[in-house]
C-alpha cells in the first residue's frame, strides 16, 4: 500500500470539534450501514450539492456481490462524501480502506464517522481532489469505488482512465452513474479491456461492478 497523510491543521481540527457539538444537535442528514459487524450504525454527512449516497437497496446488492472478496481486502473509496461504501467495505471485512474527499466540511463529518466507529485502525481519510490523489497513487486496489457527482460528465472519464492507466484495480472497480452517462461508460470499458460482471439500477441510478483483467 502507498503511504498517506492526513491533514491535521489547526482549522480542521476546530472544525471537527464544532462539527462534534452538531452531530450531538442533530444537525446533518444521516445514512445507516445496511451489513457487516456495524449493521444499523449511522453516519453523518452535510448537505453539500452533488453528495448523494447510494440507496440502501443498491449497496445492500452490491456487497452481496463482493461479500466473498472483502475480507483482508484494500479498498479505495473515491469521492467519499457520506464514506458510507469505503466504512461498509470496513464493515464487512475490509483490511484497509481508504477515503479521499476535498470537501472540507464532508471530510470533518468522514473523520467523526471514523472516530465513532472505532474504524481508525482500518480507514485512512485523504483530504485530497481525487485526481492529485490518482496521480500519487503508485500501488493497486483489491476493490474501488467511483460515485463522483452526476454533474461534472467528464469527471468520471477521466478518473475511470486514470485507474486504468495505473494500474490501480487489483479485483474490482465499482461504477455509481446517471443513466445518461451510460454510453460513455460502456466506451470506457471496451477502451480499457474492462468487463462488466454485474450490474443494478435504481430510478436513472446506474450501478456497475467491473472485473479486472
Amino acid at each position: 500500500m502507498p503511504e498517506f497523510y492526513s491533514i491535521h491543521d489547526a482549522n480542521f481540527e476546530s472544525g471537527y470539534e464544532a462539527l462534534k457539538k452538531n452531530v450531538r444537535n442533530n444537525a446533518y442528514q444521516e445514512v445507516r450501514i445496511n451489513s457487516g459487524r456495524l449493521r444499523g450504525r449511522k453516519l453523518t454527512f452535510p448537505s453539500v450539492e452533488g453528495l448523494r449516497p447510494t440507496l440502501g437497496r443498491s449497496r445492500e446488492t452490491l456487497f452481496n456481490w463482493l461479500r466473498p472478496s472483502l475480507p483482508e481486502a484494500t479498498c479505495l473509496d473515491l469521492f467519499a462524501g457520506s464514506g458510507v461504501l469505503g466504512m461498509e467495505a470496513a464493515s464487512v471485512g475490509a483490511a484497509q480502506v481508504v477515503l479521499v474527499e476535498q470537501h472540507a466540511e464532508t471530510a470533518k463529518h468522514l473523520a467523526h464517522s471514523i472516530d465513532t466507529l472505532g474504524l481508525g485502525d482500518i480507514c485512512s481519510l485523504e483530504i485530497a481532489d481525487a485526481r492529485s490523489f490518482l496521480g500519487r497513487c503508485h500501488s493497486s486496489f483489491d476493490v474501488i469505488f467511483v460515485d463522483p457527482p452526476f454533474a461534472n460528465n467528464g469527471l468520471m472519464e477521466n478518473t475511470v482512465a486514470t485507474i486504468c492507466e495505473s494500474r490501480l484495480i487489483g479485483q474490482w472497480l465499482y461504477l455509481e452513474f446517471d443513466q445518461q452517462q451510460e454510453a460513455t461508460v460502456n466506451a470506457l470499458l471496451l477502451r480499457h479491456g474492462l468487463s462488466l460482471a454485474k450490474s443494478t439500477k435504481a430510478g436513472s441510478t446506474r450501478s456497475w461492478l467491473i472485473q479486472a483483467q
